[in-house]
């Protein structure tokens, strides 16, 4: 995707200082070929063990209609969080069956839109969302097809300072038990799945096995106990992306020296999902399920993660400090958490390296996007590529002290097309109420 030619850093064989010259920056740039090779990486390595894998593309990741377009031809499913992103999700080419719904809590309404439309596999967290279900499905006379959300509550788990959060979710192991009951002796729903999620960036295979286990062990009790035969065994997100580092005590030392470069390439994630198609076909078999589930999979940033750079220029350097014309509202990412490649555009070769740390261009206090990051001297109008930029940016791009930055697809020979356009006036007051002008949106 990424490669210096001549000494510039080119995408798909473009320039991105010509590029930079050319449309201006900040400038989210987006590979097809990057995204496309991510995809069938992960389809590839699931399915290598026999086992009947889906994936299910997690929208809130990255939810630009070019992009969810694209993965529906690939032939993906998608997981959407709310009524609009299904019907964006429809809108983009994904059929309703490919169509999966999630939310904390379900309200009839909603229900009734996702049914309407059609989509009817709907992923419950509690054991009150169960009669929201079945009432409006037994209004529109439509079966639902159900995934419960098997609860982490490892002790472990419990006591990490951020993952507990998660905790409030889905169903203890009883719980899950008597949802399962209630769905079998319901005309309206069936229980087809269970589902769990470990949590982001889970860089190791390991980290899977505990709860996979769980999972199937939960699946072979409600077939012994209730003679329910579960279609999928869903793992959730949390494939990590290749270019991407989680920060831990145990890499910190590497993170402070700059020397934790996070590879590129994906093979690394064909590998990372053949690993976990051979885990989990181990833990299907061991836990005695007959038939064997399909291995379902929710992933965003190992799809989309690295297949986008945010391009930004060099505005000042005073001491340590380089100011961005980018802005943390655009890459959330806390770099105290992640670490992610940043590339000079022009390469210097060998020669004197010194540590900055890279500002937004906000005054806000916490608009930093990168600490003690190793880089050729920098000088006023320097561009440089933000690297893993295509999960949790575009999507959450916040207006706080600036609009949103255009995004490009750069297509396989090269070529460019505009799939988000930089905001303008209109976009920020579009939803405002004006004062005293019967609400009609601020004219530019």
């Amino acid at each position: 995707m990424l490669s210096y030619q001549r000494r510039q850093l080119c995408l798909e064989g473009r320039s991105l200082k010509e590029l930079a010259d050319e449309l201006g920056t900040p400038l989210f740039l987006m590979s097809e070929s990057r995204l496309r090779a991510n995809y069938n990486a992960l389809a590839r390595g699931l399915c290598h063990t026999g086992i009947k894998a889906t994936v299910r593309y997690c929208a809130k990741t990255n939810n630009e209609s070019a992009v969810l377009a694209m993965l529906a031809a690939w032939g993906s499913h998608v997981l959407v969080s709310h009524p609009v992103e299904a019907q964006l999700a429809l809108r983009c080419g994904f059929a309703p069956e490919k169509i999966a719904y999630q939310r904390p809590v379900l309200l009839e309404e909603e229900v009734r839109v996702l049914l309407d439309a059609g989509i009817a596999f709907i992923h419950a967290h509690r054991l009150q969302d169960l009669p929201v279900i079945e009432r409006v499905a037994s209004e529109l006379g439509k079966r639902v097809r159900i995934s419960l959300r098997l609860r982490n509550d490892s002790l472990g788990f419990r006591l990490s300072p951020l993952r507990f959060l998660s905790y409030r979710l889905g169903f203890r192991e009883s719980d899950l038990v008597a949802a399962a009951e209630r769905l079998r002796d319901s005309r309206w729903m069936t229980l087809a799945a269970i589902n769990f999620y470990w949590g982001t960036q889970r860089e190791s295979i390991d980290s899977y096995r505990k709860l996979l286990r769980r999972a199937a062990r939960v699946a072979a009790n409600l077939q012994a106990r209730l003679g329910v035969s579960l279609e999928e065994i869903n793992l959730g997100g949390g494939i990590p992306s290749q270019s991407l580092r989680r920060i831990g005590l145990h890499t910190l030392a590497r993170r402070l020296k700059d020397d934790a470069v996070p590879s590129d390439s994906p093979g690394a994630l064909e590998r990372f999902a053949y690993a976990l198609s051979a885990e989990f076909h181990e833990g299907v078999r061991s836990a005695g399920l007959r038939p064997l589930p399909a291995m379902a999979v929710e992933p965003g940033r190992s799809i989309v993660g690295d297949a986008a750079i945010l391009l930004t220029r060099v505005r000042a350097v005073q001491g340590k400090w380089a100011f961005l014309d980018a802005s943390h509202n655009y890459l959330g990412e806390s770099p105290f958490l992640f670490a992610r490649r940043v590339l000079p555009v022009t390469d210097p070769g060998p020669g004197t390296r010194r540590y900055y740390h890279l500002s937004g261009s906000s005054l806000n206090s916490r608009d930093i996007i990168d600490v003690r990051r190793r880089l050729p001297v920098l000088v006023e109008g320097d561009l440089l590529a933000l690297c893993d930029a295509g999960a949790y940016s575009i999507s959450r791009a916040a207006r706080y002290a600036g609009l949103s930055p255009a995004l490009y697809l750069v297509l396989a020979d090269g070529s460019l097309r505009m799939i988000r356009r930089a905001e303008k006036l209109l976009d920020l007051t579009c939803p405002m109420v004006m004062p005293g002008d019967g609400g009609r949106p601020l004219s530019e």
